[in-house]
């Protein structure tokens, strides 16, 4: 028995009232006064026995009159249905729907979001006059919006055909707090939850340090499923992941993207097509064998044609989940880098003839030329990376240097006189230098081609083989601190190291011919001119964020000085959007996104911020559902109750699961009927008592 007034059974503290007023009139003595002695005996036995039942009457009907009263107001309910006191009672529903990329799947009953349509219009058609209801996506919810129950039932059928599948993935748990929070301003007392889903696995989710139920109220729960698992889904392939391989990307310079594609399907897929796609236009295509339950790793490459900001996409064809067979990365292609070089003429040449190098004109750097630090002091917010040679540098100079470097800054800095006061303001400390003989020249040992330096650089073994051969160092002074990328018989050659937001690249040889002939080798070439674009390419490296999530883009602090940024959302709607500015840090706080896609950020002059990547979650294409009975199961450490849980099964009718949810029979009536009726057996046996009292009196 439930009840749905439950605060007035405090009432029920009255029943006592009648007990206690009992108990006081037996404490009342009463004189009687009587004619002669002889009628003593008889009164004793007769009138003194009669007083008692009637008392004893008189406290059982009040004590029931306050009892049925109360329980009249308390508005008890049962589930079974009475004669002549079923009825419907009203009731609060919210309705989840699963809009999840899975929904978008179709079978033999035609696409399951349409489906699961149906189905929350079968749940509010039973619905009566009072009776509230809401509609909620599983997925693609705005957090700080809120949702109210309506009674206007035209309303919910537009929240209905208001739903639209997404991306994202569904949680139960999450999906049941924030019908929760709504069922907070319920006006009724009877709630019921709807759940219509495809019952997929995934659904039921939940953080093991997750100790807490979702819910935890008298709620009816319905898990409504939708569709029959896998059981007519045709083939499904799905892009599970991607990765942009060049770390350095220029313009007409291939960009290598990898992928892996996922077969959810029970049956092997042949001559699958793979497209790479820039800003939505296809650029590139192979095709792929993908075996049945499993992924393939896929390499696709494409030059990008201009500078700044990129949506990159792998995209696949029409299948089962549309959804899933598109995943993006963003691209920042920097424009070239501002670079000033500080030293002497001599010691610079071979530098400036690398950067100036015959067909580079469209990517090489745009040079300045220092021969001091203090010269290149006033311009440094101009620049984007110094290249240092030897010279004469004080503490003044190391101190501009390390602000430079912090901020987000890059420099190239060669070993000669002087520059170890600048290397160990920075934290990188130099050591000895050593010195080889013309016969024993010391050599290149070891490469790190992974490094984004060099990536793609080497494309075989002979390359580096080469590279060791051809150069010869008689002259070095590693460092300690950093890490090495080149290294050579006597220690680090290239070496490079962190400060702040910015990195400083150390060369343990001079850029010219009196230590060795490293300046003339392919490698010298390479390191330099690529040093100019890594140095602050990692300033540029975009972020990545789930569905609804409001991300903090860290801002460089090159550009932290801007009052206002450009946010183009996924869909390419702009706003302007004001930094958090921290003692140590400054913060973009970008809004959630709702679709996948790439969020370009740039300050206002279009000069390109940084990128963030929203893509979905690959659980949505895992196709492995709950079987009958299942889902209930895993609700568990979701749904406290779990005796108000009931599962329905693909076909039942939801109809007739509302109105077995919502019958029953209202017992106050009832109640109030009993409690009239011991009201007038109080009024009776009170009136019989005061007649036979009157009458004693009288004897």
């Amino acid at each position: 028995m439930n009840f749905l007034n439950p605060l007035a059974l405090i009432g029920l503290a009255a029943a006592s009232i009648p007990l206690v007023l009992h108990l006081l009139n037996l404490r009342r003595l009463k004189t009687i006064d009587f004619g002669t002695l002889r009628f003593l005996q008889e009164l004793q036995q007769k009138q003194v026995r009669k007083l008692k039942l009637q008392q004893l009457l008189l406290l059982i009907i009040r004590t029931l009159l306050v009892v049925f009263a109360v329980l009249a107001l308390s508005r008890p309910t049962i589930k079974s249905s009475l004669p002549l006191l079923g009825s419907t009672s009203r009731s609060s529903v919210v309705i989840l729907v699963d809009n999840s990329g899975s929904m978008e799947a179709a079978d033999g009953g035609g696409p399951r979001m349409l489906q699961a349509k149906r189905a929350a219009r079968e749940v509010f058609s039973g619905l009566r006059d009072g009776d509230e209801v809401v509609v909620l996506p599983m997925t693609g919810r705005d957090p700080e919006r809120r949702v109210d129950f309506t009674r206007t039932f035209a309303n919910a059928d537009e929240q209905i055909e208001a739903l639209h599948g997404t991306g994202g993935t569904s949680s139960l748990m999450e999906s049941l707090r924030a019908a929760k929070q709504v069922l907070s301003r319920a006006l009724h007392q009877q709630k019921e939850i709807y759940v219509i889903s495809d019952a997929q696995t995934s659904l039921t989710w939940k953080d093991p340090a997750d100790t807490s139920y979702a819910l935890a109220d008298d709620v009816s729960v319905f898990l409504v499923r939708i569709g029959e698992g896998q059981k007519g889904i045709e083939q499904n392939l799905s892009v599970d992941s991607i990765n942009v391989v060049t770390k350095l990307v220029q313009p007409d310079k291939p960009v290598e993207i990898e992928a892996f594609i996922r077969n959810g399907s029970e049956r092997d897929v042949q001559g699958a097509l793979v497209s790479l796609a820039f800003d939505g236009r296809r650029i590139a295509q192979i095709s792929a064998d993908v075996a049945a339950k499993s992924t393939k790793r896929v390499s696709l490459a494409a030059s990008p044609q201009r500078y700044g900001m990129i949506s990159a996409s792998i995209e696949l064809e029409s299948d089962a989940i549309d959804r899933d067979n598109i995943r993006y990365a963003g691209l920042l292609i920097p424009r070239p880098s501002r670079v000033g070089l500080i030293g002497s003429v001599a010691d610079l040449m071979l530098v400036r003839t690398v950067l100036s190098l015959p067909g580079m004109e469209r990517f090489a750097p745009s040079i300045q030329t220092f021969q001091t630090m203090a010269q290149a002091s006033s311009v440094l917010s101009q620049l984007d990376v110094l290249i240092i040679t030897a010279g004469e540098y004080t503490s003044v100079d190391a101190t501009v240097l390390r602000q430079f470097l912090e901020s987000g800054g890059g420099a190239m800095v060669f070993a000669g006189a002087g520059v170890q006061t600048l290397t160990s303001a920075s934290g990188l400390q130099l050591q000895q230098e050593r010195v080889a003989s013309a016969e024993a020249p010391y050599a290149v040992s070891t490469i790190d081609k992974a490094h984004p330096l060099y990536s793609g650089v080497f494309v075989s073994t002979q390359d580096q083989a080469a590279a060791r051969e051809t150069s010869k160092i008689v002259r070095i002074q590693p460092a300690s601190g950093g890490l090495d990328i080149v290294r050579t018989s006597a220690g680090g050659l290239v070496t490079e190291f962190a400060v702040g937001q910015g990195k400083l690249m150390y060369i343990a040889v001079s850029p010219t011919l009196e230590w060795g002939t490293y300046p003339l080798t392919g490698l010298f070439a390479a390191t330099t001119l690529r040093s100019t674009m890594y140095l602050v390419a990692s300033r540029d490296q975009g972020v990545y964020a789930d569905f609804g999530e409001s991300v903090s883009v860290p801002v460089s602090a090159r550009v932290a000085g801007q009052d206002r940024f450009v946010v183009q959302d996924v869909e390419s709607v702009k706003q302007l959007v004001a930094p958090v500015r921290l003692p140590s840090s400054t913060f973009l706080s970008v809004p959630p996104q709702y679709q996948p896609g790439v969020v370009k950020i740039s300050t206002t002059d279009s000069t390109p911020v940084t990128t963030v990547t929203v893509n979905a979650k690959t659980a949505e294409s895992i196709l492995t559902y709950f079987a009958s009975g299942e889902w209930k199961r895993n609700s568990q450490p979701i749904i406290k109750q779990q005796e108000l849980v009931a599962e329905l099964d693909a076909g039942s009718s939801v109809a007739k699961a509302v109105q077995q949810a919502r019958t029953g029979s209202e017992l106050w009536s009832l109640f109030t009927i009993l409690a009239l009726l011991m009201a007038l057996a109080e009024m009776a046996i009170a009136k019989f008592y005061g007649r036979d009292t009157a009458v004693s009196e009288a004897l």
